[in-house]
């Protein structure tokens, strides 16, 4: 006869070990100098860390409004542009032959004793609109601070 044989689940409780060596700091007041002269430092480096990721997002946001000022520019020049001008049999030349034919010309003229006068118009730059100045909440850069400070004020308490 075959014996049924019962399984027994047993719970492994986790002791708390204790420390299986102790170790003694001669100096506690210059253990916690370094300690926090070596926390000043990281949040130095978390600081320039800070203002190096706010000077990309100000990168990346001047390059997407130069983008659309591109855009822009380009569509003024599709349509605008374009309708004012005769149409003419003409195909559009590559950009390499242009540079090539007005590094051509530029020689021409240079060698040419006569000289046109060229008429220059004058270019008109828009102001930037002023932007009121809008109460920004704290940002990690400010918490670092005064973390800094703190850490400073209790590095001036032990010296």
């Amino acid at each position: 006869m075959a014996a049924k044989k019962k399984h027994v689940v047993r719970k492994i409780v986790a002791k708390e070990r204790e420390p299986e060596f102790m170790v003694q700091i001669n100096d506690p007041a210059t253990m916690r100098k370094d300690v926090l002269e070596s926390l000043k430092e990281v949040i130095l480096f978390m600081q320039g860390y800070e203002q190096l990721r706010k000077v990309q997002e100000e990168k990346m946001a001047l390059f997407m409004k130069l983008k659309g000022d591109v855009r822009d520019l380009n569509l003024l020049i599709e349509t605008k542009l374009r309708r004012n001008f005769p149409r003419g049999k003409f195909k559009p030349t590559p950009r390499e032959e242009i540079h090539e034919e007005s590094h051509e010309e530029e020689t021409v003229a240079s060698v040419s004793t006569v000289s046109a006068p060229v008429a220059v118009a004058p270019r008109v730059v828009n102001a930037p609109a002023k932007k009121e100045a809008v109460p920004e909440p704290p940002s990690e850069l400010d918490e670092l601070e005064a973390q800094l400070r703190e850490i400073e004020s209790q590095l001036n308490g032990l010296k």
